[in-house]
């Protein structure tokens, strides 16, 4: 990546620090790419300040678009050197004159919606003072409301479904009526009707928030979220212009349920499945048990605490700790209610799913248009896509969801109407097409399945499966079966216990009907964009979707957003992105950045180590034959190095069997030695190991850092040197943890994490690469040949076997970088853990030979490949490395 000149103006971006120049750059680029309506691309090294950076220039754009000295559209327009000046001046005036008249009415609506609220406010505590209503401070009594349907299974019966009317609404609006049997001509009057009988006028005056720019931020973890509104608390913009009485900056935070629930029974639940299932059953129960933190926006009572929850939110910066206070306090889902506080806020801060998930944002009202998208911790964002919308059924899957289906039917066939009776006799079809090709399929482990034969089998191409997604969504049919199901298992008897047991740890996972019916709408898409794949695993039988293209899902987010920027500490290899997530985007509309790093260059240290003390080459690769040796010559080098290197060492490894069997290696007692390798460590260094189990991460890291912070370990002998974290890249500690100061003096990446290059999907990713750069050459140079030669037929056969040797060519090397691009984005993530401020120092080591290589050097940060020592192989030895370590802690 290349660093964007920055030929910006001085600009006041209210930092509440003073800013490093490269904060200055990376604010200033922002700034002009928001402005200039483009996509950026920005890298700034872990450490360095990134959130505020981000903060700033985007709230400061923002604040210069909402003042009066940004409505000068004149700027904008065509001038004609050729017009006398005052006209020039009368057109400015009257364009700024229509601009600010437009926002007068927006702030007069904004009132007039103000004004309803407080009158409705006013009414509800009347009606309470009087004690006609005491409802909104019970909610548990709300929920108590006498329950009119006492048919305990009506709650498990879909509404009346009539395919007809659904297409007119679909096409007309939800407004239209019975209207399926009027000739065309009255619908298309009553299509120009629509929308006009003023029930929702309150509705489009709040709408006209819609129209402000405001800054989406996405994050990919809850923890992220929350170190950037604690960052969003720190600097103090000027009031706008435009809006001097709401001058506060407006932010809400958006999560899932498992974050905001607060009911106290579904908040209970682990699993974000079963809290998502367990919300949709308590809205869906009888009056009498629905969820009493759920607001009806019909109730005027409920819709005055709806408003309260969202003003309350907006008067200042919130955490999503702070929404789910507020929520408890109020008896406000704060799930629900955070929605309305979306269209006059500034900032909206929210994960990865809830933006990049169309579904999502359709259910949250967000509308990205003209909108500043954000997205942090972006070198995630291709394998989040991709994880997103890659999806796997299996066999189990399908027969009890078809179980569970047919059981619905039978049980209601009588009370369901003939809409619904087809439908649900249609999905019943598929699921049998499922399972039978399940049970028939005779490919490998491994195997692509083509799309055709799971779609075009056995009359399924007769059935709209689009038709199949309206009806499973408008009808909840897929909660309603999993609902009875649940209601089946729980009834059941004492002396069925053991029967009751089994068959409620198979239904209490996730709704199987529509996760069916999200793999079948998986493989309606464009068969270049994804492959399905047939796998075997412990018995069951499953079949595979995996997102090939992920420029498509991302494609509908560039092109409503004004702009968007990727940031990252770690954005290298950014011809990726590029490539595979903006391939239709002109280059010149993408702006890229990569920043130094705020430490002095001395302050970093950078070198290959080749070979180790007896010589031996070091190129890890998972060699069994080779795996002792190595290992073993791996461990003398670190042993080396602890004696250089002060306080913690942090040794990145690629794999956790990698790291378990190099450890095994240690332990082993070598012939005339008196200890082994891990003892010869262990004595110098306390040696810590990354465990698989997540849970038990915080332990070592604590007792890693206890080990390097406790003063009395000076007094014991060979314990002097600190200690070393082993852990692994990918893993649980390369990614969002601190080893700043002494906790990381050496940070030591040990050999290269490429991908298992045989995995099914590792596999279809390089063919995919391999096909779309192949055609990509071939098209661009047969229409070179076209334009030399005015007959087709007279292009020699010998040109185009040229070509076609080239396209192969030009295929595999874009192959192989695709899969070193993997690689290394994993180890850019890694080797960034160890600088954190601008005093902080350490030195990082590649032990590798390959990183010798100048491709995969280039491949690294900027601001590490700057401060790079290179040279012949000779450099790269073990001597050579620890002479310029010990000179660099001996600087220090």
């Amino acid at each position: 990546m290349s660093e964007s000149r920055i030929d910006s103006p001085e600009r006041d971006f209210h930092h509440p620090y003073t800013p490093y120049k490269i904060q200055l750059d990376f604010m200033n680029a922002l700034y002009d790419t928001i402005e200039e309506g483009k996509i950026g691309i920005l890298e700034s090294p872990t450490g360095t300040g990134k959130s505020l950076s981000l903060i700033c220039g985007a709230m400061t754009w923002l604040r210069d678009h909402q003042s009066l000295s940004r409505l000068n559209l004149y700027q904008g327009t065509d001038q004609d050197d050729s017009e006398p000046s005052w006209v020039r001046e009368y057109h400015e005036k009257t364009l700024n004159e229509q601009k600010l008249r437009k926002y007068r009415e927006l702030e007069a609506r904004i009132r007039r919606v103000r004004d309803t609220e407080k009158r409705e406010k006013t009414n509800m505590r009347t009606k309470n003072w009087l004690g006609l209503s005491d409802e909104t401070r019970n909610p548990l009594k709300k929920a108590k409301a006498a329950d009119t349907n006492n048919d305990e299974g009506s709650k498990f019966i879909v509404d009346d479904w009539d395919s007809d009317l659904e297409d007119v609404k679909s096409k007309y609006g939800a407004n239209c009526k019975e209207i399926s049997n009027v000739s065309s001509e009255v619908q298309e009057l009553l299509k120009k009707l629509v929308g006009q009988t003023g029930d929702n006028r309150e509705d489009e005056e709040q709408d006209e928030f819609d129209e402000e720019v405001k800054i989406f931020y996405a994050s990919r973890t809850h923890s992220q979220l929350t170190q950037f509104v604690q960052q969003l608390r720190l600097p103090k913009f000027p009031a706008s212009e435009l809006y001097q009485s709401e001058s506060n900056l407006r932010h809400v935070p958006l999560s899932s349920r498992k974050q905001l629930c607060i009911h106290p029974t579904v908040s209970r639940l682990r699993d974000l499945n079963a809290i998502n299932d367990k919300c949709t059953e308590l809205q869906q129960n009888p009056v009498d048990r629905k969820c009493p933190y759920m607001m009806n926006e019909r109730e005027v009572d409920d819709r005055v605490k709806s408003r309260d929850f969202r003003d309350r939110v907006l008067s200042d910066i919130r955490d999503i700790e702070d929404m789910a206070e507020i929520g408890n306090s109020m008896h406000v889902c704060p799930y629900y209610a955070s929605r309305g506080a979306v269209q006059m806020s500034e900032v909206v801060t929210l994960p990865y799913p809830l933006l990049l998930q169309s579904s999502y944002r359709k259910a949250l009202s967000i509308s990205l248009k003209n909108q500043i998208v954000i997205i942090d911790e972006a070198h995630n964002l291709l394998d989040a896509i991709t994880s997103l919308f890659s999806m796997a059924i299996s066999y189990s899957d399908i027969v009890r969801s078809k179980s569970c289906v047919e059981t619905y039917l039978a049980k209601f066939s009588k009370r369901l109407n003939g809409g619904n009776k087809v439908y649900i006799s249609q999905i019943i079809k598929l699921l049998n097409v499922l399972e039978l090709f399940l049970v028939g399929f005779n490919g490998s482990n491994g195997a692509e399945v083509s799309q055709n034969d799971v779609l075009l089998k056995d009359g399924v191409d007769t059935i709209n499966i689009f038709k199949i997604e309206h009806y499973l969504e408008k009808s909840k049919l897929a909660r309603k079966v999993e609902s009875y199901a649940t209601h089946l298992v729980e009834s059941a008897t004492i002396d069925d216990k053991e029967n009751k047991q089994k068959r409620k740890k198979v239904i209490a996972s996730v709704p199987v009907l529509s996760k069916i019916m999200s793999f079948l709408m998986a493989l309606t898409n464009p068969s270049n964009e994804g492959r399905v794949f047939f796998e075997q695993v412990n018995g069951d039988r499953f079949l595979k979707y995996l997102l090939l293209d992920p420029s498509f899902h991302f494609k509908s987010i560039v092109e409503e957003a004004r702009c968007v920027i990727l940031a990252g500490g770690t954005m290298e290899p950014v011809g990726d992105y590029m490539r595979y997530l903006f391939p239709y985007v002109p280059i010149e509309r993408i702006r890229t950045l990569s920043c130094d790093h705020v430490i002095p260059s001395e302050n970093l240290g950078a070198w290959t180590i080749a070979t180790g003390p007896t010589g031996t080459d070091l190129t890890f690769t998972f060699d069994r034959q080779r795996i002792d040796m190595i290992g073993q010559e791996l461990g003398r080098t670190i042993a080396n190095l602890m004696f250089v290197i002060p306080d913690g060492m942090v040794v990145f490894f690629p794999s956790y069997k990698y790291m378990e069997e190099v450890c095994l290696c240690w332990k082993k007692m070598l012939p005339n030695a008196s200890m082994t390798l891990w003892d010869q460590i262990n004595k110098r260094k306390t040696i810590f190991q990354e465990p698989r189990d997540s849970a038990q991460v915080e332990a070592i890291l604590s007792s890693y850092a206890q080990a390097l912070s406790d003063k009395s370990a000076v007094q014991q002998p060979l314990k002097t040197g600190g200690a070393i974290l082993l852990a692994v890249v990918g893993g649980k500690m390369s990614e969002g943890i601190n080893f700043s100061d002494y906790l990381a003096r050496g940070i030591i990446m040990v050999g290269l994490p490429f991908p298992n290059a045989k995995s099914a999907d590792m596999v279809a990713k390089r063919r995919y690469v391999e096909r779309i750069t192949y055609d990509e050459i071939q098209q661009r140079e047969l229409a070179l040949l076209r334009d030399q030669y005015s007959d087709e037929a007279a292009i020699p056969p010998s040109k185009i076997v040229e070509i076609e040797n080239a396209c192969r060519q030009a295929a595999d090397g874009a192959s192989r970088e695709y899969y070193e691009n993997v690689c290394m984005r994993a180890v850019n993530q890694s080797i960034g853990r160890g600088i954190r401020h601008a005093k902080d120092y350490a030195v990082i080591l590649f032990v590798d030979s390959r990183f010798g290589n100048a491709r995969i050097q280039n491949k690294l940060p900027k601001w590490i490949r700057d401060r790079m020592t290179t040279g012949p192989t000779t450099d790269m030895k073990i001597g050579s490395v620890l002479r310029n370590v010990r000179e660099f802690f001996k600087a220090k």
